[in-house]
């Protein structure tokens, strides 16, 4: 085992931040959005989470939090006015300065660089906000912003590796990442007015990358006279490795890093994990991670899940009957109440008991970001009474799907694999290597794939046009989300909904027809069509306009259906320009990705194809 710090098996008692309010090991901040307006008082969902629940909220309770930089482009767009007052007062003291009743906030920001919202937006363009985010200077402007908004630590711009990624871009990303934090650490070792606690965001695609890719760093942190500046390292690109249960390549990455850091620097180099929380905080912790972030208690609110305090696991709040919690959060819940206002219609106004429907989306989110803080204070106390493998074997009782992880972390562990000789646990497998697996790039762009210079021509025993938005998984069809869609129009179509063109809007390309699912540059392309991203989803909107003015005619009916802002906004603009595009859901409730799979809006896609096919007879 490689994580004995200050005690045996963690880092309790060992500062994460010297300059800053002491944080002991393990320790989480709460991913939250602290730019939701021009002004702090509101945001919604947010709102709440951040300071108007006086007794709950994040703000009053002094936590420290961590934000990204770029978090205000999807709230204030194309506005350098309504951010002017951020960047003069910094975040804090603007919170300080005008929320009622006040905030007296201390407690660390921790400002990440928001390279993972750079990931697909490589060209991002500011300059609605009078900037530029240029390759050369945009490490720089990054901790400018991070400076600007008071960042008490800061993460050096970085460039994620998504699964699957091509190895040679793999290594550029990489490179990119390490030089940028070379040129942050030389920025602030030369200035005296801001001087933050730096992480260096690491990387790697296995254990000898991410060696290699720490070494680097310490190689030419030294180079540079750099290595007296305090700093730690902060793990990315690990979210999607946890969501697809790769927890042998999780391990293997934190061992690639901790074997690399030189010996007499371990005790001093803290290491936060972005974005890997829940049930993976007493492993992680185990395997020597002082720090953690978590955004997935809102995530899991979005999609109106409550998590289960017995559990662990979400379960859908609107099918619960009572409440089981006794969190601080819950004892002011009312859950028929809670129920009535997150299916009232109202919307933008207060309901008749004079809260806001996001007062109770923020009621959940509080509870599920408490079942995070119960987690981690368990395993401090574990630390603290020297009993951590005890509770790693009584926690895996709970979470079973983690139980192999500890035979694949004993197999380089002595003393656990001692321990886990006197309990039965199912053996570990390596994660699952397919083949076949698809590997990505982030190098194709819009002109790699555009159907309306290739020669298509749509079938000819196709009636009615389908459009839906791209998804992450490949080929389409195979998503869930694509699943869904086909099953249900089956289910009530039967054979005539062979008679449905389904054409996938994709936002690099535009659209895709269902023929070309496979070819190459579809297969391999990795983007995320961002709401502040206006050229490209003008882009994509003219393609769209394009192909129904070119192929509209011959069908009976064209039928979009997307609930997501960036996504519906290309429908919506296209509907103005081809006014035959029936764009659906009429009125969804929310813009977002969870309406997509709302019985409601799903049945009335059904029903408008139903009555297309049936005008055809």
């Amino acid at each position: 085992m490689f994580a004995s710090k200050s005690s045996k098996y963690g880092r309790i008692g060992k500062l994460s931040l010297a300059q800053f309010t002491p944080i002991y090991t393990p320790s989480l901040f709460p991913v939250v959005c602290l730019i939701t307006g021009t002004t702090p008082k509101g945001g919604g969902l947010w709102k709440y989470i951040l300071q108007a629940d006086e007794s709950n909220s994040i703000l009053h309770r002094n936590l420290p939090v961590m934000s990204q930089v770029l978090h205000f482009l999807d709230f204030i767009r194309t506005n350098r006015n309504g951010l002017e007052k951020w960047l003069d007062d910094g975040i804090k003291q603007r919170y300080i300065n005008e929320v009622t009743p006040s905030v007296q906030y201390t407690a660390p920001i921790f400002l990440d660089s928001g390279g993972y919202k750079l990931l697909w937006n490589k060209n991002l363009d500011l300059s609605a906000y009078g900037w530029s985010i240029e390759d050369a200077n945009a490490p720089l402007f990054i901790l400018e912003l991070q400076n600007k908004l008071g960042g008490d630590m800061v993460a050096t711009l970085d460039y994620p590796l998504p699964p699957g990624l091509a190895q040679e871009e793999a290594k550029e990303r990489m490179q990119k990442s390490i030089d940028n934090a070379i040129i942050a650490a030389q920025a602030l070792q030369q200035r005296s007015d801001y001087q933050p606690f730096l992480y260096v965001a690491a990387h790697g695609q296995d254990r000898a990358s991410m060696g290699q890719y720490i070494k680097q760093v310490f190689d030419k942190f030294k180079a540079e006279n750099l290595i007296n500046y305090p700093f730690g390292l902060a793990i990315g690109s690990l979210v999607p490795l946890r969501g697809g249960h790769k927890y042998f390549t999780i391990i293997e990455l934190l061992r690639g890093l901790q074997e690399n850091i030189p010996e007499e620097l371990r005790e001093k180099i803290p290491i936060h994990v972005f974005g890997v929380t829940g049930s993976m905080i007493p492993i992680l912790s185990y395997l020597g991670i002082d720090t953690f972030d978590s955004s997935t208690y809102v995530q899991e609110t979005r999609s109106l899940s409550y998590i289960n305090p017995n559990t662990g696991r979400p379960q859908p709040v609107l099918e619960m009957e009572n409440l089981t919690c006794d969190c601080k959060v819950c004892q002011g819940i009312n859950l028929v109440t809670l129920q009535d206002a997150l299916m009232s219609d109202t919307r933008g106004k207060p309901l008749p008991n004079g809260h806001y429907k996001s007062k109770y989306y923020g009621d959940i989110a509080l509870h599920n970001l408490e079942m995070d803080f119960r987690i981690v204070e368990k395993t401090k106390e574990a630390i603290i009474s020297d009993s951590l493998q005890e509770y790693l074997i009584e926690h895996t009782d709970k979470f079973t799907k983690l139980r192999s992880v500890l035979d694949i972390i004993a197999k380089e562990d002595d003393s656990l694999r001692s321990r886990l000789s006197r309990t039965v646990i199912p053996q570990p497998q390596k994660d699952k290597l397919n083949l076949n697996e698809r590997v990505i790039s982030l190098k194709y762009t819009p002109d790699d794939f555009d159907i309306l210079k290739n020669g298509y021509y749509p079938p000819q025993d196709k009636q009615v046009l389908l459009i839906i938005p791209c998804s992450g998984g490949k080929p389409y069809s195979q998503s869930r989300s694509h699943r869904l869609i086909a099953e249900r129009l089956e289910q009530a179509l039967g054979k005539k909904a062979k008679r449905i063109h389904k054409i996938t809007l994709s936002g690099l390309y535009g659209p895709v027809p269902e023929e070309c699912e496979n070819e190459p540059p579809i297969l391999s392309y990795d983007f995320r069509l961002e709401p502040f991203n206006k050229a490209q989803i003008d882009l994509i909107a003219d393609r769209l306009v394009s192909y129904l003015e070119r192929y509209g005619e011959r069908y009976i009916a064209c039928v979009g259906y997307a609930t997501s802002l960036a996504y519906r906004t290309v429908l919506e603009q296209a509907a103005q320009k081809v006014p035959y595009l029936c764009v659906l859901p009429i009125k969804p409730k929310t813009k977002r990705l969870t309406e997509f799979f709302r019985k409601e809006n799903v049945a009335e896609l059904v029903e408008e194809v139903k009555l297309a096919l049936k005008r055809s007879k």
